[in-house]
């Protein structure tokens, strides 16, 4: 999973990102203008006690890669070239933007738009990802009239529905309706099959906030999610300047801390938790002496495409998925005993892999 994180100078999106990364990279408006690149490992309490179970060489937890992308000039205020340049470029590899949003009060720091509304700057970005994809269809529909010259009656028949498919979509941003609200028509996708639509991501907001508002936290979450509205959005309220600070410490000391502030779970686990809801995520986990690991897929993946997941070899000589729920295994100590039980079970290629299976995939080639 990768995720662009996104946001107004000075809203405090490359401190999540070295919260969320455990990162160095250089705060502060001005900064610098490349993408930072971070991996974040994905908390998972199921690996530390299947780690204990088998005592294996190593455990590999699922990992999100966090791609903070640059903001615009400062010459180009507030609102140019958030997604054009190395932005555009960085976005065209996600699979969702998490959005920054500004909520604390820093006299120090400025907001750039002189005043702090998160809400407006939620309007503001959704509002730039639509504008951005009216301008990449209309360079789409101008590509398509030029194919048309030359080609034949069939062709101009295919190309006049494509761009009449475009304008369409071009009318619904223009109307506020991101793509990621809507499901799109067979047409549609043969018209945009070539083009990178923004406001087809799946949009997470990050309500930025200050130590004061902690205890307001789940308020301002609730709020904010109800704000961004469509199945394919969600939003949580985090401090980034104190999660990036805890980052920094041990694990007991953070929880110490943690505890005393009254902070709750980790930003990391809570924006993941966030992510792999709204993209739609699972983990299934697979185990054994030399391993114990985490693997991310869509949930409802068939046991085949996920087998995949770990070599293409398992796809391609799939046999069957031996799985046992990991409450189960767990319960049961090892998969001996799960099979003892009848808590085994062997599943073919079309089984929907469930969060939390453990599985061991046998296959031939």
């Amino acid at each position: 999973m990768r995720i662009g994180i996104i946001g107004l100078p000075a809203s405090g999106k490359t401190t999540l990102f070295n919260a969320l990364t455990r990162g160095r990279a250089t705060t502060g408006f001005g900064s610098g203008r490349g993408a930072n690149i971070g991996v974040a490992h994905v908390p998972d309490g199921r690996l530390d006690a299947l780690t204990e179970m088998y005592k294996p060489k190593r455990t590999v937890p699922a990992e999100v890669t966090y791609v903070d992308l640059p903001g615009p000039a400062e010459h180009d205020g507030p609102k140019g070239g958030m997604f054009a340049g190395e932005a555009l470029t960085q976005l065209q590899t996600v699979d969702a933007v998490l959005v920054v949003v500004r909520a604390f009060e820093d006299p120090s720091v400025p907001h750039v738009k002189s005043s702090t509304d998160w809400r407006r700057d939620i309007d503001d970005i959704g509002f730039d990802l639509l504008f951005a994809d009216i301008a990449l269809l209309d360079r789409r529909i101008e590509r398509i009239t030029k194919d048309m010259k030359g080609a034949s009656q069939a062709e101009r028949t295919r190309f006049a529905g494509n761009i009449e498919a475009l304008r369409g979509l071009q009318a619904e941003l223009e109307g506020g309706t991101p793509l990621r609200a809507r499901t799109l028509t067979e047409q549609e996708r043969t018209a945009v099959r070539d083009t990178f639509l923004l406001s087809a991501l799946p949009f997470l907001v990050a309500v930025n906030i200050g130590e004061a508002d902690i205890p307001n936290s789940d308020r301002l979450t609730a709020e904010a999610a109800e704000k961004v509205g469509d199945q394919r959005s969600g939003a949580v309220a985090i401090c980034a300047q104190l999660e990036a600070e805890l980052a920094g410490m041990d694990a007991e000391e953070e929880a110490e801390f943690r505890e005393s502030m009254e902070a709750g779970e980790s930003g990391l686990s809570r924006i993941i938790s966030l992510s792999y809801d709204v993209l739609g995520l699972i983990s299934f986990l697979t185990v054994g002496e030399d391993e114990v690991r985490a693997w991310t897929v869509e949930r409802d993946t068939p046991a085949v495409i996920a087998a995949g997941r770990i070599h293409s070899d398992i796809e391609r000589g799939f046999i069957r998925g031996e799985v046992v729920a990991y409450d189960d295994l767990v319960e049961c100590g090892s998969q001996s005993e799960a099979r003892t039980r009848g808590l085994l079970r062997s599943e073919g290629r079309d089984y929907l892999m469930q969060d939390g299976d453990t599985v061991n995939f046998l296959f031939s080639v």
